[in-house]
């Protein structure tokens, strides 16, 4: 649904296996510097099994005809425990892919405290209704990956992944893992609150405003960046109205879509004329009203 040009590309490379056999362009870093060096010898593998794996593993129940999700996860080995267990932090960051080749980034997450069992020679498969310490993880940010990126390509496109990614979800509070809770709690940042958003009828307004940001709004600042502004602005009116008018609790998911495009936001409209466009932003995402600031005062 993006433009003519991505449909001609893409139906005359329909036909090549390899296209369409998964969804993800996949970048892994793995820092062991906090283990010892003993340590390090048995996890020396986790970038490319990481790798091997997503590579292929297929997300979608059809043929992907787009562009490879850019997807970027780091991983900071902190300790080694016992029977092969790992604590991590692991950071992931996801784009969409714009009609000039270039990103905007879609996601921005990071799980402080990660735990996970690792053996050399370990087979990571995708079952959403079993609960893998290392694997499923990775599958919850992949899947919700894909769906924010399609939810750029088309209107609420991404709504089956981020079902996927509630599965995922439930099986880890059934298996009673931390941080996955049986129930969302808005005041309690997690998976399932996340997913949960995503997919709730209350959001589909916003998710929509998401697809006109980067369909209306970034697409036509490379082709006209004034009147791409001038969008942008009108859609960030929009999302104002929408969080006055609908949102009564914390949402993650909003929190999430800002946590990710302050900085662009910021480049966007650095120096920008209108006052207003500044206070949507801030009443929109706080947390950042200070970058906002700068960015008006042209700094």
């Amino acid at each position: 649904m993006r433009t003519f040009i991505f449909s001609l590309i893409f139906c005359a490379l329909q036909h090549l296996p390899f296209l369409q056999s998964q969804e993800i362009a996949l970048q892994v870093n793995v820092d062991l510097q906090n283990i010892s060096f003993d340590n390090r010898i048995d996890i020396q593998n986790l970038k490319q099994d990481l790798l091997n794996y997503i590579n292929n593993q297929r997300y979608s129940d059809q043929d992907w005809d787009k562009p490879k999700v850019p997807v970027d996860i780091g991983i900071t080995i902190t300790a080694r425990g016992s029977n092969n267990t790992y604590s991590a932090i692991l950071t992931v960051m996801a784009y969409t892919v714009l009609e000039n080749g270039s990103r905007s980034i879609l996601m921005r997450a990071m799980d402080k405290q990660w735990t996970f069992e690792y053996a050399p020679g370990n087979m990571m498969s995708f079952q959403a209704n079993r609960f893998n310490t290392l694997s499923s993880p990775i599958d919850f940010y992949m899947l919700m990956s894909i769906g924010l990126f399609l939810d750029t390509y088309g209107e609420l496109d991404g709504s089956p992944f981020y079902e996927k990614a509630k599965v995922i979800c439930r099986a880890g509070a059934g298996a009673n893992i931390s941080g996955y809770p049986a129930t969302p709690d808005p005041s309690v940042p997690s998976k399932l609150g996340f997913s949960t958003e995503a997919s709730d009828l209350l959001y589909e307004e916003f998710r929509k405003l998401i697809f006109s940001y980067h369909f209306d709004g970034i697409e036509a600042v490379n082709a006209n960046k004034s009147q791409g502004l001038a969008m942008l602005a009108i859609i960030i009116e929009q999302m104002a109205q929408f969080k006055k008018s609908k949102v009564t609790m914390r949402s993650q998911f909003m929190e999430s879509f800002f946590n990710s495009k302050y900085q662009e936001l910021a480049d966007l409209f650095k120096g920008y004329s209108d006052p207003q466009l500044f206070s949507n932003l801030s009443q929109l995402d706080p947390a950042n009203s200070s970058v906002y600031q700068s960015a008006r005062e042209n700094r």
